[in-house]
């Protein structure tokens, strides 16, 4: 049980929480779609999208002290999907989130420097999620591609 008096989300919950939200907004954009097991591997869901199914990996992130100058949201480059969603729980407001074509992700993806210790290990920063072309992906449940 947790501690009442606890003020951080688990990493664990909030995980979950972060793929629970993106099959409900999936649904409710007519794309169905299912978690896959924990620790599965590369992808969380996978969605049928009317051409067949697509394989997503959901990140979640709460705004926390120092989240702006945090590395934003990290995928491993070489856990391939089709799509990745990021969803962020700001500390006050509404939940805001992006699906982006896992391609398009990895080249907006900030590049690893050569004293990273995980090379694969890339992050897409709040900046680059509010400019084009990451921006035209914000509530993207349709899972258009837009550019």
């Amino acid at each position: 049980m947790l501690n009442q008096k606890t003020t951080k989300t688990p990493t664990k919950v909030l995980g979950d929480a972060g793929e629970h939200y993106a099959l409900s907004r999936f649904s409710f954009a007519d794309k169905f779609a299912a978690k896959m097991p924990d620790n599965w591997g590369a992808y969380d869901l996978v969605v049928e999208t009317g051409n067949g199914l697509v394989t997503v990996s959901v990140k979640t992130r709460t705004e926390s002290s120092g989240w702006r100058s945090s590395s934003w949201f990290t995928f491993d480059d070489r856990k391939n999907c089709d799509w990745i969603v990021l969803v962020f729980k700001p500390a006050q407001g509404s939940i805001r989130s992006w699906a982006i074509p896992f391609d398009i992700a990895a080249r907006e993806a900030n590049k690893p420097g050569s004293t990273r210790k995980d090379p694969s290990v890339r992050d897409l920063s709040w900046a680059k999620l509010q400019k084009a072309p990451l921006d035209a992906y914000e509530d993207n449940w349709g899972l258009e591609r837009n550019v």
